[in-house]
């Protein structure tokens, strides 16, 4: 009697269940590194000091396989870490205390052997109880060469501004705190990309190191449509007729799927400034992402009836 020979589709599935299988065995035990976030409080704050900003978790940058980490990961959420700021290295004025001099409890914290790369924040630091704060914005030095037929739909900062503290004396000439600069050439698909922030003073204290850019990317398309002209300082007494009522307008952008949107931009008359039955065309851009080709008409007849 002859063996029945496993059929083709089967083969395929025992083939892809190797597969799968070999490649998992090598993920577990190729080595990554990845965060964990701890939650943490503090206790025993030096006197007469004040601490810039209270972090409510540190981030632990872990080295380790595949399987030490994901082990690690069964274990969230970790317990809270407990620091003492007497127990913590801290610089001569005690103005400064470094998290990484905690590095052991952290480790503790982990029930498998791991590599501990980084602690993120690493110091934290304190100013005198009498000194002040105030919000400043944050600035890029960007320089951007897009790929032709591309340009920017969005460029934010995260975070956009940014709390300094210290001394008043030292925070009365500071209006804005820098980045590094940015430079980038043939530019054509979304960036995210973490940036310093520059101190100005090291006298003063800034509530973070780094901030993150965003910069999404689109094609650069023209449209044109067909916009209806709005009436202002219209007299209430009467009824007014444009001709035409509507302006055709050519402009360059980066779209959504919905294509080209009227809301982008605003189309009137002034009826105060009408001059023998004419008026001329204004224009006010709603958005600074697409810019006005032409337009036609740049002037319209109107009639005024009385009510």
């Amino acid at each position: 009697m002859k063996q029945k020979k496993p059929s083709k589709l089967s083969a395929f599935f025992i083939c892809v269940l190797i597969a799968t299988l070999l490649w998992l065995l090598h993920s577990l035990n190729t080595v990554y590194t990845k965060q964990f976030s701890i939650p943490i409080e503090f206790k025993n704050y030096p006197q007469n000091k004040l601490m810039i900003e209270i972090p409510k978790e540190i981030k632990v940058s872990v080295k380790a396989s595949g399987l030490k980490l994901l082990m690690i990961g069964l274990t969230e959420p970790f317990p809270v870490l407990r620091v003492d700021l007497n127990d913590v290295k801290s610089d001569a004025s005690r103005s400064k205390f470094y998290l990484s001099s905690k590095m052991a409890d952290v480790k503790k914290m982990f029930q498998f052997k791991a590599d501990i790369r980084r602690i993120q924040p690493d110091t934290i630091s304190f100013i005198n109880n009498e000194g002040t704060q105030k919000e400043v914005p944050v600035k890029v030095p960007l320089s951007i060469n897009y790929t032709k037929g591309y340009t920017a739909k969005l460029i934010k900062v995260d975070p956009a501004r940014v709390v300094i503290a210290g001394e008043l004396a030292d925070l009365d000439d500071i209006d804005t705190i820098y980045t590094l600069p940015v430079s980038l050439n043939d530019q054509r698909t979304d960036l995210v990309k973490t940036l310093t922030l520059i101190n100005p003073n090291n006298k003063i204290v800034i509530n973070a190191t780094a901030v993150e850019l965003h910069i999404s990317v689109g094609k650069l398309v023209e449209k044109e449509i067909s916009v209806p002209i709005k009436l202002e300082n219209a007299d209430e007494h009467f009824k007014y007729s444009l001709f035409p009522s509507k302006v055709k307008v050519k402009y360059s952008g980066v779209f959504g799927e919905s294509g080209a949107d009227s809301s982008l931009l605003r189309v009137f008359v002034d009826l105060s400034q009408r001059k023998n039955n004419k008026l001329s065309v204004n224009m006010k851009l709603l958005s600074e992402h697409i810019t006005v080709l032409s337009f036609e008409p740049k002037e319209v007849e109107f009639l005024m009836i009385k009510k």
